[in-house]
């Protein structure tokens, strides 16, 4: 068995396809290491997804990626704010321990500081996202 901790930069391949296609997998970015939540006793991260851009498909512009700023990333991409998530880190590690989930390469550092920023900047970022994002910032 793998030991596995979540730290902010990592990226892994998460099941995310469709009815037609479900094998299709898309990469994931945590946005911070796995934080203890004092009232609950139980541990989060944040995640957002990758995702290619689209001829013709509208699309949020506030933070682009080209391809090959990751290994994994084939095409031009965004980061799909609208769909981050607060997920509970026991829940990733369970996915990653039974191989449904597939650690990537870390993200490189400046691109990780341009996932971030767009985080706030997105008008697509749910402000549960952002508060929860400005929380993390503020207890580091």
């Amino acid at each position: 068995m793998n030991l596995f901790i979540p730290l902010a930069r990592t990226t892994f391949l998460i099941p995310s396809g469709s009815l037609s296609d479900p094998d299709r997998k898309h990469l994931f970015v945590l946005l911070n290491d796995s934080f203890l939540d004092p009232v609950t006793n139980l541990e989060f991260i944040l995640v957002v997804s990758i995702t290619s851009l689209k001829s013709g498909i509208p699309y949020d512009a506030t933070c682009v990626l080209k391809s090959g700023e990751h290994p994994f990333i084939q095409h031009d991409s965004y980061v799909l704010y609208h769909r981050a998530e607060i997920r509970e880190t026991a829940q990733l590690k369970r996915c990653v321990e039974i191989n449904q989930c597939i650690v990537k390469e870390m993200m490189n550092i400046d691109v990780f500081q341009r996932i971030c920023k767009g985080l706030i900047e997105s008008s697509f970022t749910p402000e549960k996202i952002k508060n929860f994002y400005r929380s993390l910032v503020r207890s580091t």
